[in-house]
């Protein structure tokens, strides 16, 4: 007999075929974020929209792409990875907004994940703690081209993962977050890890194992100067993920083009 618990999150509430979804995702957060992409594409439509996740799929610069949201944490970017990459998904590009562990950052820096650190839980599930979060070396290149192209200020480096983040107050019933959490973020910042997400390890873990492509672009959004989050930070994000696909895409097809499985990209 069937546990019907394993169903509830297949194929999206049963709402996506492989027909829906294209081989290049991005990965959101959040379902304001997949309709941002969305204005930018010349055709667009609903796939599904159950739970936290608001999947779209669509045309850009003539290639099929696909927007999918997962909410917050590892346990849900998970679900989605793994129905993504069972409708036929390749590539995943999770495209966030993020705030610097301490001063490592500066406003509308973009951070470009080599790898993560596997403080999430999640990926614990998936493998031993010894193996890596690393980001595909194709995503790290595309997204400094993109940045490049964009005239974005980047970095590039490892991320931290943490399940459990947001601001060290220790207002309210926080400090028992807090004192825990202090100290694991100080190291990190020790090591020159340069911000901190929550989904990210989860995803990089997950492709890496399914031998798919993963990798990350986090904005910082902490305009320190003005003592607030700003959220027009996260255009740019909108807009460099969908520039890095492009390039991708474009990279992609030299190498069908040329017969071959890898290569050094030279122009645009």
């Amino acid at each position: 007999m069937t546990d019907a618990r394993e169903n509830v999150h297949s194929r999206f509430g049963g709402k996506a075929s492989k027909d829906d979804i294209a081989e290049y995702v991005l990965v959101p957060g959040s379902k304001a974020r997949v309709r941002a992409f969305m204005e930018h594409w010349e055709e667009a439509y609903e796939v599904a929209d159950h739970y936290e996740f608001l999947v779209c799929s669509g045309i850009y610069e003539g290639e099929r792409i696909t927007a999918c949201s997962t909410g917050i944490g590892g346990m849900s970017v998970s679900i989605a990875i793994e129905e993504l990459a069972r409708l036929g998904a390749k590539t995943f590009l999770r495209v966030g907004v993020t705030g610097p562990l301490v001063d490592e950052l500066d406003y509308g820096d973009l951070v470009i994940a080599t790898g993560a650190v596997r403080w999430d839980g999640t990926s614990h599930d998936y493998v031993r703690p010894e193996f890596p979060a690393p980001a595909h070396f194709e995503l790290v290149m595309a997204s400094i081209a993109a940045a490049e192209n964009m005239g974005l200020p980047y970095k590039i480096g490892v991320i931290g993962d943490m399940a459990s983040l947001g601001p060290m107050r220790e207002d309210g019933y926080r400090h028992f977050l807090t004192r825990r959490t202090k100290p694991m973020k100080e190291e990190m910042y020790r090591a020159g890890v340069l911000d901190g997400t929550g989904e990210g390890a989860t995803m990089l873990v997950q492709a890496a194992l399914f031998g798919l492509r993963g990798g990350i672009i986090n904005i910082n959004a902490v305009d320190v100067e003005n003592d607030r989050w700003d959220p027009a930070a996260d255009r740019k994000a909108v807009e460099a993920g969908l520039e890095t696909l492009r390039i991708l895409a474009a990279w992609d097809g030299q190498k069908e083009a040329a017969g071959r499985k890898y290569t050094v990209p030279l122009r645009k």
